[in-house]
């Protein structure tokens, strides 16, 4: 199972979740610090880094992009809208 990001409130401080292989950072960072910040944590975890980008322990990409929710379809949403 590949390490996933999650995007929490600007006032959290980022972390790492072991049963969920989670990582939390700040939702308030650049792009650029973002990726800094998940780097320096998986190093922390032993997992060798490439010159750019973040990788997970499996060899993928980690995705950094922050996840949207899918868009409601329910009968009462698509007569009376969101």
């Amino acid at each position: 199972m590949c390490v996933r990001i999650s995007f929490a409130p600007p006032d959290t401080a980022p972390a790492f979740d072991a049963d969920e292989r989670v990582i939390t950072v700040p939702s308030d960072l650049t792009p650029a610090h973002t990726v800094t910040l998940v780097r320096a944590i998986l190093r922390e975890l032993v997992v060798p880094q490439p010159e750019f980008g973040a990788v997970c322990w499996c060899g993928a990409t980690v995705d950094l992009r922050p996840r949207v929710p899918g868009q409601r379809r329910t009968e009462q949403v698509v007569k009376h809208g969101a």
